[in-house]
């Protein structure tokens, strides 16, 4: 009779009297948290225990079984790594389907012998189910490769279950630290991956684009409109919007290229293997065009369109953080420009944007330094020539860059609380120069520019209050305030409160920049300012345009016909200056009546040009 012996055991005993070695092992096990470790050291002492030459771990998927781990078999043994055979044969699927541990000593003549291991040399097999919490997951299979015990006693079988099912409790844990990071890495609404390891995939597509001399896009896309959809139609719309948007954007995808979901409205595309510009251009253009969604939802019509910020590697070469930046200053351009379009990163701008934030930053030093300072443009009476007025304007005496003019500088500080303090100053320092003046036995109206941040101040009134009480003699009717139109029609009720309120101390307002807005007969007849200042796009082009001649010269009879008083801007010509007073103009101010000055050359100016005849001559136009 053989000695060939085949065993199947689902005997439960208590175990034996663990070994200082085996209980190092389960000091080692209980440290490990990757799987692949863990296997080794589960498969070390397993084979230990009993005396194998080597344990695989042969993984169930799919109704097969493979063998995915080996540790200590022969070479021409783990050549059969990724193996796969239906779960109903051999041992181990015959271990798997009873649940039940199985051996045998002379596995070429078992009744579960397979060719392919038998070919290795495989001599003895004990196979032990795997358990977990879903069921058994695979075998546990130790292997002999030269003399196989008879059989293996029922201690060293529950030992080997133990060793098995840690194997089991690891090959779980990984399952779900996967998924937990599948979940991580994914969003949740549109199935894309989320920015999770974002600078790391830009990195790794940009290694890909040096390896194979390919460019790189880098594009981030903001959709147009979407914040006024989701909050008009709600998150459920929203949501749909989205779903919508990235179903689309993937329709124009190659199969190389990433979507990803960035920010709430916002996704990144990695568009790689590019050979050209022109085929990234020809894809911009087409998720462009897939973006133009026009949705009906809830009996409401709802359009979104998308902007495109685009950043190219090796172009644009820069770590990946900064690619990502990139992208996103190009389509805050393309979304300045009125959205719906693509914009590549411009580093010209981005120099530009630089020294914006420099300057933003140096402003408060800049205030408490005295480094802002007021140039004074003159403002005569047309139809005598006499200076009557002077406007207050900002200019920054830069210590590095010089004299700054507002349009290098302006518009920073109004995107800045800052620009709240400036103007007060710019009132408190324009108020004091006309008291000098008035004392001086000049008197001027002082024109003074008001900022957006003051007109939404509540406290307008009281700092002009202050001002006036700390200039007694400046009189309030020698002040007035300009607004530009933009500025006055933000809010045109409360806009027209204050302009009362201001009006009640005494103090005077002018609406600047009159026809580049949407200004008409009612806005003027709402606010009650006391003037308007004809903006210079109209002036200038006076002395060749018949159009402008007529545009100027409704606005003038508008004016009068309300009784208000009509100032005209960019007056740089004698020619210019006669037609305005000719069509009725009370004052104007322009490069070719007076450049801003000083203060201190503004008593000179009013000496020399309030004596009659001087300031109509043509040497001084």
């Amino acid at each position: 009779m053989s000695e060939n012996k085949n065993v199947q055991s689902d005997v439960k005993v208590a175990p034996q009297k663990i070994s200082v070695e085996l209980l190092k092992h389960f000091q080692n096990l209980a440290c490990q948290y990757d799987f692949d470790t863990t296997f080794h050291e589960v498969a070390d002492a397993a084979a230990e225990n009993v005396g194998a030459d080597g344990a695989a771990f042969i993984v169930h998927t799919n109704m097969s079984l493979r063998y995915l781990f080996f540790h200590g078999l022969p070479e021409s043994y783990t050549t059969l790594t990724g193996f796969e055979f239906p779960d109903n044969q051999g041992i181990a699927g015959s271990a798997l389907h009873s649940s039940t541990i199985l051996y045998t000593n002379d596995y070429a003549h078992s009744p579960w012998a397979l060719p392919e291991y038998v070919n290795a040399g495989l001599q003895g097999s004990l196979v032990v189910p795997v358990h977990s919490p879903d069921g058994i997951i695979g075998i546990l299979a130790l292997s002999w490769f030269h003399h196989a015990p008879t059989s293996i006693t029922t201690e060293d079988m529950h030992l080997s279950q133990l060793f098995a099912d840690m194997l089991g409790a690891a090959w779980y844990r990984m399952g779900i630290e996967r998924r937990l990071a599948d979940i991580a890495a994914r969003d949740a609404l549109t199935g894309i991956p989320n920015r999770f390891q974002l600078e790391e995939r830009i990195q790794t597509a940009c290694a890909r684009a040096d390896r194979n001399e390919r460019l790189l896009a880098v594009i981030l896309i903001d959709l147009d409109g979407f914040k006024k959809a989701n909050d008009t139609l709600g998150h459920v719309a929203g949501d749909r919007l989205l779903c919508e948007s990235v179903s689309r954007v993937q329709d124009c995808l190659r199969a190389s290229d990433t979507l990803l979901r960035f920010a709430g409205d916002e996704f990144i595309i990695l568009l790689e293997d590019l050979r050209r510009i022109a085929d990234l251009e020809d894809i911009l253009n087409r998720i462009l065009l897939s973006l133009n969604i026009c949705m009906g939802i809830d009996g409401k019509n709802i359009s979104i369109t998308g902007s495109l910020g685009v950043s190219v590697y090796p172009l644009d070469d820069f770590p990946a953080t900064l690619l990502l930046h990139h992208a996103d200053q190009a389509v805050y351009r393309a979304k300045y420009n009125g959205g719906n379009s693509w914009r590549y990163y411009d580093p010209e701008e981005d120099l530009q944007r630089d020294r914006r934030l420099q300057l933003r930053g140096e402003m408060d030093r800049a205030l408490l330094n005295h480094e802002f300072v007021l140039a004074w443009q003159p403002i005569i009476a047309l139809e005598t020539g006499r200076c009557v007025g002077a406007e207050a304007l900002l200019r920054w005496k830069h210590p590095q860059h010089g004299f700054l003019l507002p349009g290098e500088f302006l518009e920073i500080a109004e995107d800045s609380p800052l620009m709240l303090r400036i103007g007060q100053w710019v009132m408190h320092t324009a108020c004091l120069q006309g008291e000098q003046w008035a004392l001086q036995g000049i008197d001027l109206q002082i024109h003074i520019n008001l900022a957006a941040r003051q007109v939404e101040n509540h406290r307008l009134c009281d700092d002009l209050r202050r001002v006036i009480a700390e200039c007694p003699q400046l009189p309030p009717q020698r002040i007035c305030l300009e607004l530009v139109e933009r500025i006055a029609l933000l809010n045109l009720g409360k806009t027209a409160e204050l302009i009362q309120d201001c009006q009640s101390i005494g103090v005077k307002f002018a609406l600047d920049d009159f026809g580049t807005g949407p200004a008409a007969l009612q806005y003027l007849l709402e606010l009650g300012c006391n003037q308007i200042k004809i903006d210079y796009s109209f002036v200038i082009p006076m002395a060749t345009s018949e159009r402008h001649r007529r545009m100027v010269n409704a606005m003038i009879q508008m004016a009068q016909a309300l009784g208000v008083d009509i100032c005209a801007e960019g007056i740089e010509s004698k020619e210019v200056q006669t037609l305005l007073k000719q069509m009725g103009a009370a004052h104007g101010q322009g490069f070719g009546i007076a450049r801003p000055m000083p203060a201190e050359e503004i008593a000179a100016f009013v000496t020399l040009h309030n004596q009659p005849n001087i300031i109509g001559s043509p040497e001084h136009i």
